[in-house]
């Protein structure tokens, strides 16, 4: 496979997902798969759209909602992977799942990393 250079605008036409520096190198989220760490990623990306689209619960708590198939199809993983990366940012405490009933998405709160660094700090 061959791929073609960048010239001129082209390097800047991509949009990026953020995942925060102390995800990665933090001793405390080193358990974190990588894949569960650019699942964060997307979450905190989806929260912008979610604060825009005002899905803020009656206690002020922004929330996301994102299927698992709509994970899958954005990170191309199995069913299996999405739903291990899941549970291991809700075992770690980054997300907490509230179940809305059948055939309704979850609603997903994504935590603050940063919070939880200070407190152990």
């Amino acid at each position: 496979m061959e791929f073609n250079y960048f010239y001129r605008q082209e390097a800047s036409q991509y949009s990026f997902i953020q995942i925060p520096r102390d995800l990665v190198t933090g001793e405390i989220f080193s358990s974190l798969s990588v894949s569960a760490k650019i699942l964060y990623g997307l979450l905190l990306d989806r929260m912008a759209m979610s604060s825009k689209n005002k899905w803020i619960d009656e206690e002020g708590k922004v929330y996301i909602l994102y299927q698992l198939s709509e994970i899958q199809e954005d990170m191309n993983i199995s069913k299996r992977k999405a739903v291990n990366c899941i549970v291991e940012l809700e075992q770690i405490g980054l997300i907490y799942k509230k179940r809305m009933g059948l055939g309704l998405p979850n609603q997903i709160y994504v935590k603050n990393f940063a919070l939880k660094e200070r407190l152990h700090a």
